[in-house]
């Protein structure tokens, strides 16, 4: 869609969709040869009624899918809104979401919600934000083991009058809908689309190569 008919969210906007004035909680430029998003949610507690997405694997310029984001990674709101809620959590005590902040947008009480976990928090709760100002960084738990590699689980939220509340961030965002792994939870997948399978790597902890793409 043309950026000149995105619409701004306002004190009227009771759902997320396609053609609101947006941006990804991720900027793609911030991520050393990045080139697009995977839907690729983990080998650790998926579950098929995840309605988050999970920012954690990617297609880089060289051709390689790659598993895991950069530490510390700048995490963005996607839209003007204020934050409501903040935890610094107990980071690295395997407390699943401790490290958390919401964005409401819109009206006061809309109940319009971003959500953003596994980050390190910069912006105050209350504190009024614009979209795209960097709101924390992506946050590292301490060891190596496979399953926390470091990633942003996403969500969005309609607002309180809404019957189904949890919104699948997939339908709001076609870029990043492009390529999916099957199956998910598993570092054992294929991604649809692709008739040639990329090589794949963890990022951060260790240079592992998954599978020759064979």
């Amino acid at each position: 869609m043309n950026q000149k008919n995105l619409e701004r969210i306002t004190e009227d906007t009771k759902i997320w969709t396609p053609t609101l004035d947006i941006v990804l909680p991720i900027d793609g430029s911030d991520i050393e040869g990045f080139r697009e998003w995977v839907n690729w949610s983990g080998w650790k507690g998926y579950s098929p009624h995840h309605t988050a997405y999970d920012f954690a694997a990617y297609l880089s310029e060289n051709g390689k899918v790659v598993l895991g984001l950069p530490k510390e990674t700048p995490v963005r709101a996607v839209a003007d809104g204020v934050v409501r809620q903040v935890s610094h959590g107990l980071a690295g005590r395997g407390v699943p979401y401790a490290c958390f902040m919401n964005i409401e947008h819109g009206a006061d009480g809309s109940g319009l919600f971003s959500a953003y976990h596994h980050i390190d928090p910069i912006a105050q709760d209350g504190q009024e934000v614009k979209k795209g100002d960097i709101v924390g960084n992506l946050h590292k738990d301490k060891g190596s083991e496979e399953g926390k590699l470091v990633h942003l689980h996403f969500g969005l939220i309609h607002g309180w009058n809404v019957k189904d509340r949890e919104c699948n961030p997939e339908s709001i965002y076609p870029s990043i809908a492009r390529y999916r792994a099957e199956p998910q939870g598993s570092p054992d997948f294929k991604i649809l689309g692709m008739n040639e399978q990329p090589e794949r790597y963890i990022a951060n902890f260790k240079k592992l190569l998954v599978n020759n793409g064979s």
